[in-house]
């Protein structure tokens, strides 16, 4: 059987009666300190913030929230999502009784996906709502997991992962039924998306010895400061612009990593580092891995 590479696979138009092309998708996910609790009256947690999504149900019992300058009692079967960068605290257990909640951090890489899902823009969705009944039965299950926790680590990471494709395929379908997608972006969502496209450009086309990232020089190109590219960058996608080109070139280099035909010296040198050191520790950085360790992990 023959292998074609992407870029020289057979046109496979010769008497083709109809057609159509979807569009490519590339994207990563995280789930993150996915936790279930059950706490007594005493306990709260302190305001913060992280550039995560955030989900959040009580299971059972009541608990006092406050997300930005909204404070609220959400009760047994409400689902809390909560957007990256917004102040969060939970204020504790309502009238002195035990309360217990499961808890799932998202990240996602995708800035397309990233601003959609962004539009999502409730707090709180009541128990019975669209939003919370797609979500419920994979939150639930989460718990489950946690509870018994008598998997292997192995399985007990399947299972995990098995739910997170579960939770991203019912915030697709929450955008699609509430038809929030949006192919229009002006303003700050636009200059953010065009931020992230010239980011993605520079990571796919650095070279060896190439001048630094600086989004002094990005900023000039679009006619704007850099505070404010940063600003916009961060609200947009909750990283800055450094830090997403920065995962832009580790997902470059887990995919190179994973094809043989790569050697982990060209690798570097088609990500612009100087060497194959300066790559070696910085991978490490990401990853706790050395590139290396990585393919044998990938084979």
């Amino acid at each position: 059987m023959k292998v074609f590479q992407q870029e020289s696979l057979p046109a496979g138009l010769d008497n083709v009666v109809y057609g159509g092309m979807l569009p490519d998708v590339q994207a990563s996910f995280r789930i993150f300190a996915a936790h279930l609790r059950k706490v007594n009256a005493q306990w709260s947690f302190p305001e913060h913030q992280h550039p995560m999504f955030e989900l959040n149900l009580v299971i059972d019992g009541s608990q006092r929230m406050r997300v930005g300058d909204k404070q609220f009692v959400q009760k047994q079967g409400d689902l809390v999502w909560i957007l990256p960068n917004d102040v969060h605290a939970s204020l504790g257990a309502v009238d002195g009784h035990m309360m217990e909640y499961v808890c799932v951090h998202l990240e996602v890489t995708d800035p397309w996906f990233r601003q959609q899902i962004s539009q999502i823009g409730q707090i709180v969705h009541p128990s019975g709502s669209k939003m919370e009944s797609l979500l419920r039965p994979i939150l639930m299950d989460l718990a489950q997991i946690a509870r018994e926790n008598t998997s292997s680590g192995l399985n007990l990471k399947l299972q995990t992962m098995h739910a997170s494709f579960r939770i991203f395929t019912a915030l697709s379908e929450v955008l699609l039924d509430e038809a929030v997608v949006s192919n229009q972006q002006t303003g700050d969502s636009g200059l953010a998306a065009q931020l992230a496209q010239l980011i993605e450009h520079q990571a796919s086309t650095t070279v060896k010895g190439q001048e630094p990232f600086r989004i002094t020089h990005i900023a000039k190109q679009l006619g704007y400061s850099p505070a404010h590219c940063n600003r916009v960058f961060h609200k947009a996608y909750g990283v800055s612009p450094r830090h997403y080109l920065s995962t832009v070139k580790l997902r470059q280099a887990k995919l190179m990593l994973m094809d043989p035909s790569h050697s982990i010296e060209h690798i570097a040198e088609q990500l612009g580092y100087k060497d194959l050191s300066q790559f070696s520790k910085q991978f490490k950085r990401w990853t706790n891995l050395s590139p290396t360790a990585y393919r044998h992990l990938s084979w």
